[in-house]
């Protein structure tokens, strides 16, 4: 009988490409939409798990940056906003969106709603609709540019994306890095509810 501390040369091996694959998996780790930064402090608990690491702004919306796409210079950034609170929310029309540089100093760029001029796609100029979300809902909006950069302008560069959710509402600072190129240009779509 083997003492028990004694490990074979096949255990050893069997454990060590557990190890690594451990090690590849732990690699794959898709990161969370990036929450907004300083918000108003409100102790009122959120009913969804999902937010319990953020504080939930007074106006009980919370804006966070999703997924974005880039191909061949185009860029696409989803901006989402979930109800945090405890009764529904209503969402109408475009978030007020600003460009912020690293000193959250607004950066100057050409804001148009819809993206006729920067990309083909129906559903980026399908315009306002009118959103109810029960709490632990979300919307979802999306800014459209092109990283495009030629030798007459500097190119332009933002640090946050800047966002009231609806008027009159806080406005929530989103780390984001935006590169404009010499564009200066972005599209916007309206909220809308999240493709299923």
């Amino acid at each position: 009988m083997r003492p028990a501390a004694s490990i074979s040369a096949a255990r050893l091996l069997r454990l060590g490409v557990l190890l690594a694959a451990a090690g590849l998996l732990s690699g794959c780790v898709v990161p969370a939409p990036r929450p907004a930064g300083p918000l108003s402090a409100d102790p009122t608990p959120h009913p969804a798990d999902e937010f319990a690491p953020l504080a939930c702004p007074a106006s009980g919306l919370l804006v966070r940056t999703g997924p974005s796409d880039a191909a061949m210079g185009l860029r696409v950034l989803t901006i989402e906003v979930s109800n945090c609170g405890k009764e529904e929310q209503v969402v109408n029309g475009y978030p007020d969106v600003r460009i912020l540089d690293r000193d959250r100093r607004p950066v100057e760029v050409e804001l148009e709603r819809g993206a006729k001029s920067i990309l083909a796609q129906e559903d980026f100029d399908a315009g306002p609709v009118r959103l109810t979300l029960p709490p632990g809902q979300k919307a979802v909006a999306a800014l459209a540019w092109r990283n495009t950069v030629d030798m007459a302008g500097s190119p332009v560069n933002g640090a946050y994306v800047s966002v009231a959710p609806v008027p009159g509402s806080a406005r929530q600072d989103v780390p984001e890095t935006i590169d404009l190129g010499t564009t200066g240009k972005l599209g916007l779509s309206a909220w809308a509810a999240p493709r299923r």
